[in-house]
């Protein structure tokens, strides 16, 4: 029933606002980018009430509003999206798989957020692109990355591409690196039934590109912050099972 629910309420909510991605159309990429910013923040709330998800984020304070990063962030769950938006920053763009430009609505919705897409099958646009994500950070919004390219569904991280350390050290802008443990038990653990989970958001210190001399050192620093509370938790667990 909580998964007819939360389909149905995300569903419904994307119908109600039909009429202001039209209005939207006409207004400064600027107007549509925060109107855009205040559904997502109803919808992302909402969503996860109704999927009876606990949240607690640590290290909130390591996101200063006066400051833009490029956010690096594991991928577990279709949920990802809705929590960084709900709980770390409203305010994030993503940058996502071309394909996803193309799905009625929420590719709408994702171009007035100002997301990129990138198409893996034409390298030398994907890397221009990625080069205009990191000119939107420097520019003052924050953007976000996942290294990894797809879904986890699992307590680990899968390959971990190095194109959020080139971006980062090529342009000179400082990374945010976000471990987000447990998002995978809202669905992905359950066959496509959503379920009660409890989530960790783990917001790491910023890391400064210029302190570290390749982008392989770098990309290496990265994942590793990402991964230490996911390695933590499995010892954690390991220990209860004992």
């Amino acid at each position: 029933m909580r998964t007819i629910f939360a389909y149905g309420h995300a569903a419904l909510f994307l119908l109600l606002i039909i009429p202001n991605m039209f209005w939207l159309r006409r207004k400064p990429s600027e107007q549509a980018y925060n109107e855009a910013n205040r559904l997502t923040k109803k919808l992302s709330d909402r969503t996860l009430r109704i999927a009876n998800t606990d949240v607690t984020v640590y290290g909130q304070h390591n996101v200063k509003e006066s400051e833009s990063y490029l956010y690096v962030s594991n991928h577990q769950g279709n949920f990802d999206i809705p929590l960084l938006l709900s709980h770390v920053n409203i305010h994030l763009s993503f940058i996502a798989k071309k394909s996803l430009q193309n799905v009625p609505l929420f590719g709408t919705w994702m171009t007035y957020k100002q997301c990129i897409f990138l198409d893996q099958e034409k390298p030398r646009e994907a890397i221009r692109k990625l080069k205009e994500a990191g000119e939107m950070v420097q520019a003052g919004k924050s953007v976000c990355i996942f290294p990894e390219g797809h879904r986890s569904k699992g307590n680990f991280l899968g390959e971990f591409s190095n194109s959020a350390a080139r971006i980062s050290k090529k342009i000179g802008i400082p990374v945010l690196p976000i471990t987000i443990d447990g998002s995978y038990k809202i669905l992905e653990e359950n066959n496509g039934q959503i379920k009660p989970a409890r989530v960790n958001i783990h917001v790491h210190p910023p890391l400064n590109p210029k302190q570290y001399g390749t982008t392989a050192e770098f990309n290496e620093v990265i994942e590793n912050t990402i991964a230490a509370p996911l390695r933590l938790e499995k010892e954690k667990n390991g220990n209860h099972q004992h």
